[in-house]
């Protein structure tokens, strides 16, 4: 399969490229909102992604010292086409993509000492004692581990239709870098059972419930709906009907290629052999797939009204997007609903775990291309880690994104010259700080050079969750998810309606997980017997009776 390149052509006007990107992973968190703009002026709108240099001559990626800062360091310079700021999924994939596919040399600056944001891997190594020492003597032997750290269940890799992540890997050719392993479901766990003793152990024990949670066609209706829920021929008649009323969500994700997608004059050109699934998104418009669940599960579109299976979707949603069901993406559940219960479907596990992936598209990203031909110059593209991004940098008049500074973890200054320019991947609520020139935050805000748009007061980030300042130890339950804000008037609708950057302060930011990585000797384990996953909820998926803040526990309740 080939892919066009990038029209070819000069820009007639000056314009603010700075372009705003996410995980292409369908189960990526709302930090990673799906939203980009290559153009933020209203005077002269973007007619291509990128945009071509005026140089004729290819950009070196040398690095060399230029200029020095106030404590006398050298500043070193290097010149790429796209600098990527952040090595998270969203940007590697990007980075592979422009490397790869069209031709682009490409920087990408990452802060940690790892890629892959948080979806990365990491290693240990410790000491254990072998016990299979030949002589008798008791000797110690280095073992290694891995872990993940991040999202752990991933769909769509194994087989067709691929989801987008495994569309990148194939697109760039480091698909065969990645081994998947297929299974078909994890193990869920309410009301562990305890093991101390006393009558609260006893009645929780009484109330465990041990159950899988298997994917495929009719697993889940005959399974846990029919098991679990109170009149579960409504409940399963109200599933099966969700499943076909956000179906169209799905016709884009499930029979469009997302490499089917580009900016630029031909764009369109691609998308014509799936013109029949084209016209579906756009009679539904693109609000219904881009905004929350809530009308498919409270109305107007669609109510669920059995109790157990609201629980479950906001069981589900929380592990997509730490959310419940009718605040998470009406596109990501509907995605979900479809692919675990298709025939055919299947969950997958990459051999050596989430790493394989990162690693996979850092090769994608790094790998030798060739642009002009086989005459033309070799190119170097580089993921740089240690390399906290202190700004990203626009012309004096801030109407175009030039480049971007860095610093490794040394203290040394790096300046990129972006000549095509910036990809953003970073957490959007780090857009404004990363904005030094005010007249490109003025822009960024919707404003221009005649009008100046001041930040709004009380333009913070919405906390998705109230901690409460009297814990009881005893129930192990100190935060809750809290109601969704205020809807907003329309004088508010207006007013960041072209405000990119208030858009991105006041995005919502979902609670923080604690993980705990532990390793554990497997000599004695049956491990026919256990799931590949588990979920485990305490006090079980409907919760228990206990009010917080005005508000009931429930499967997203901590």
């Amino acid at each position: 399969m080939t892919y066009p390149r990038p029209t070819k052509r000069r820009t007639r006007s000056a314009r603010l490229l700075l372009l705003i990107t996410t995980a292409l992973v369908a189960t990526a968190p709302p930090q990673a909102a799906s939203f980009s703009f290559s153009s933020v002026t209203k005077s002269a709108p973007a007619k291509t992604i990128l945009q071509k240099s005026s140089r004729h001559r290819r950009p070196s990626l040398s690095l060399q010292a230029a200029n020095t800062d106030s404590n006398n360091n050298a500043i070193e310079e290097e010149t790429v086409d796209i600098a990527i700021v952040g090595a998270g999924i969203g940007g590697l994939c990007a980075g592979a993509i422009l490397n790869t596919l069209y031709g682009k040399k490409v920087g990408v600056y990452e802060s940690h000492y790892l890629a892959g944001g948080c979806a990365h891997a990491f290693e240990r190594v410790v000491q254990l004692d072998d016990n299979e020492s030949n002589n008798g003597d008791m000797k110690k032997k280095k073992v290694s581990f891995t872990f993940d750290s991040g999202p752990t269940i991933v769909l769509g890799c194994s087989k067709e239709p691929y989801n987008p992540l495994q569309q990148v890997l194939r697109a760039v050719g480091v698909d065969t870098q990645v081994e998947w392993i297929p299974y078909n479901g994890w193990g869920m766990i309410e009301h562990p059972s305890k093991r101390g003793g006393g009558d609260d152990d006893d009645d929780n024990n009484k109330k465990e419930k041990r159950w899988k949670l298997t994917v495929g066609p009719d697993h889940f209706e005959n399974g846990p709906l029919t098991q679990f829920a109170s009149s579960s021929n409504d409940a399963i008649q109200e599933f099966n009907q969700l499943r076909e009323i956000t179906k169209p969500l799905v016709t884009g994700a499930a029979t469009i290629p997302a490499m089917a997608m580009r900016p630029g004059s031909t764009a369109l050109i691609p998308l014509l052999r799936y013109l029949p699934s084209l016209v579906s998104i756009i009679s539904n418009g693109v609000e219904a797939s881009t905004g929350p669940f809530g009308p498919y599960m409270n109305g107007p579109i669609f109510t669920v009204r059995n109790a157990w299976l609201r629980d479950w979707l906001d069981a589900l949603a929380f592990s997509l997007s730490g959310l419940p069901a009718d605040r998470t993406s009406a596109g990501a559940m509907a995605y979900v609903l479809f692919d675990m219960h298709r025939e055919g479907a299947a969950l997958d596990y990459p051999k050596g775990g989430l790493g394989e992936i990162v690693k996979a598209l850092v090769n994608g990203v790094e790998q030798p291309t060739r642009s002009g031909g086989d005459k033309g110059v070799v190119l170097r593209s580089k993921v740089n880690l240690r390399h906290h991004v202190e700004s990203i940098d626009t012309t004096e008049d801030g109407t175009r994104v030039v480049g971007l500074t860095a610093r490794r973890a040394g203290g040394k200054i790096v300046k990129v010259k972006a000549t095509e320019g910036v990809i953003c991947n970073a957490p959007m609520w780090s857009l404004r700080k990363l904005i030094k020139n005010e007249k490109a935050l003025n822009i960024l805000s919707g404003g221009s050079d005649d009008v100046t748009v001041e930040k709004q007061s009380g333009s913070v980030a919405a906390q998705s969750w109230i901690i409460d300042s009297e814990v009881d130890p005893r129930t192990g339950r100190g935060s809750v998810i809290r109601p969704s804000r205020q809807q907003q008037s329309n004088e508010e609708r207006t007013l960041i309606a072209d405000n990119l950057l208030a858009k991105c302060d006041e995005a919502e930011m979902t609670g923080s997980f604690l993980h705990l990585h532990v390793a554990l000797d497997a000599k004695d384990l049956d491990l026919d017997s256990l799931e590949p996953h588990y979920t485990v909820m305490d006090r079980g998926l409907e919760g228990d009776d206990r009010i917080m803040n005005g508000l009931p526990d429930g499967p997203c309740g901590s």
